[in-house]
């Protein structure tokens, strides 16, 4: 399945985009914190599943962080990026990319989207406060 799809049904099965929602709604913790260095992280120990996110990010960068971090959880679990980081040669670029994919979909419904049909793809990435990728890509998966 792809990340729009699963995002979608994600987000009509709790009916709500809110990505801090739907994770507490799946049983998961999230924690503010201070955070040196990073923006947030996922971390599953002993049967429970928690989000890190740092205090300091904005509401949008929160929400941000805790869908991309949500997708990691869901569709990334056996993977451990530590490890993968700093004792293997694996690219973990790819699972960085599906992540940001699952969160742009998460956060922003086709609907959401449909606004910024007449905008280039510097000023939508702007608004969403996205990498241009990732609009040029939630844009290429815009449904008519």
């Amino acid at each position: 399945m792809d990340t729009k799809s699963f995002a979608n049904r994600l987000a009509n099965y709790h009916g709500t985009r809110d990505p801090v929602r739907i994770s507490q709604e799946l049983g998961y913790v999230v924690i503010d914190t201070p955070l040196s260095g990073i923006r947030g992280y996922y971390q599953y120990i002993q049967r429970c599943h928690i989000i890190y996110l740092d205090n300091d990010l904005s509401e949008q960068d929160r929400n941000w962080v805790c869908a991309h971090e949500l997708g990691h959880s869901l569709m990334h679990k056996s993977m451990n990026r530590v490890f993968m980081d700093t004792r293997t040669h694996m690219v973990t670029n790819r699972y960085e990319i599906e992540a940001d994919r699952f969160a742009v979909d998460l956060i922003y419904s086709d609907d959401d989207m449909r606004e910024y049909v007449d905008c280039s793809l510097d000023t939508i990435a702007r608004c969403l406060g996205v990498s241009y990728s990732l609009a040029e890509y939630r844009m290429g998966s815009l449904q008519q």
